[in-house]
């Protein structure tokens, strides 16, 4: 681990101010970020009004779109030496920060739309046309896929924390591997029907038969009752466990990537796909319609990789092993710019 770069304020690591919001996808990017950095952290949430609608150039460096409470919040607590943001509605937010406290650096996940002005770093994902765009700005940092939590050290502790309460439910694991399933649901630009989950659940239970294996899965809060109903019913034929969202509990997503030998993910969701090929586990991606354009265009970057295989009747035919991969890191990748930007901008 590299040592940490001095602080402004003196023998202490730097501090690190991370704005979240309602977005738990944009959530996971920045604190994954935040802790591969391994510095304090202080949290700002973030609530929007109706004027976050508004484009950025015309909310500035402002508190616009911020509701009174959230406002006062960023403007409260200590100076910080990092902060980093995620998605659109919060660049203005960062930005404002970085009028407020200019030594700092000032990172922001996702395209922000114009202006740009203020933010040191912008790490966009490969599949985003922004890192095409713009291949000529030094800020600019490519990733393969979405920054995220997932370490090996987290994965080794949700194993441990949720082998004997899947066990407990009576899914016990046998020779076979134990498939996770991680579900979304429809977005704004393609829906996830009940065919669609039928359709997942009958490949995902034969997959199961062919390899003797049992599955473990977990929709989302975008799945909706009869999504989860028609997957619940289809997956019937093997052994499996389906935990529900909706009737609360702890949420078994992190157990899932920790216990899974084989993690099958519905394509809707660009960061459960990179959080899949963050565990060195072979990935299996389900996309009806094969997504929209952006989604594709990870896909095709995992299988590339080869991190991940089209989900159909051909998956893992019988008789073929497990493949490993080298890891997405991508966290990692943007917190070492982010250390040396910092090295950098430290007295001397």
């Amino acid at each position: 681990m590299p040592r940490n770069p001095p602080s402004r304020h003196g023998a202490h690591p730097p501090l690190i101010r991370v704005l979240t919001d309602d977005r738990a996808g944009n959530n996971a990017q920045v604190l994954g970020v935040a802790e591969a950095l391994d510095w304090p952290i202080e949290e700002t949430r973030l609530a929007y009004d109706r004027l976050v609608r508004l484009p950025n150039w015309l909310r500035g460096r402002s508190t616009t779109g911020l509701t009174a409470a959230a406002a006062t919040a960023l403007d409260a607590g200590a100076p910080p030496d990092v902060a980093i943001a995620a998605g659109r509605r919060a660049t203005p937010a960062l930005r404002r920060l970085k009028q407020r406290h200019p030594m700092m650096v000032a990172l922001q996940i996702m395209w922000p739309g114009r202006p740009t002005g203020g933010l040191d770093l912008i790490a966009v994902p490969a599949h985003d046309r922004a890192a095409t765009r713009h291949p000529a700005d030094p800020r600019v940092i490519v990733t393969l896929g979405a920054p995220n939590r997932v370490t090996p050290a987290k994965l080794r502790a949700a194993a441990v924390g949720w082998t004997h309460r899947v066990a407990a439910t009576g899914l016990v694991a046998g020779a076979g591997p134990r498939i996770g399933l991680l579900v979304g649901g429809s977005t704004k630009r393609a829906p996830f029907t009940t065919d669609d989950a039928r359709r997942l659940g009958t490949m995902v239970a034969e997959l199961a038969r062919r390899t003797g294996g049992s599955v473990i899965a977990t929709n989302s809060r975008r799945t909706g009752d009869a999504v989860t109903a028609a997957l619940d019913a289809s997956l019937a034929p093997c052994r499996y466990w389906l935990h529900d969202v909706a009737k609360g509990g702890d949420n078994p997503y992190f157990g899932i990537l920790g216990l899974a030998d084989l993690i099958v993910v519905t394509g809707d969701s660009m960061s459960m796909a990179s959080e899949a090929a963050s565990t060195g586990r072979p990935v299996a991606i389900f996309a009806p319609g094969g997504g929209t354009s952006k989604e594709a265009r990870l896909h095709r970057a995992l299988y590339a990789q080869g991190a991940a295989r089209p989900l159909n009747a051909d998956f893992m035919a019988a008789g073929e092993t497990m493949w490993r991969y080298t890891p997405l890191q991508d966290a990692a990748v943007v917190a070492t710019a982010v250390r040396r930007l910092v090295a950098r901008s430290a007295p001397r």
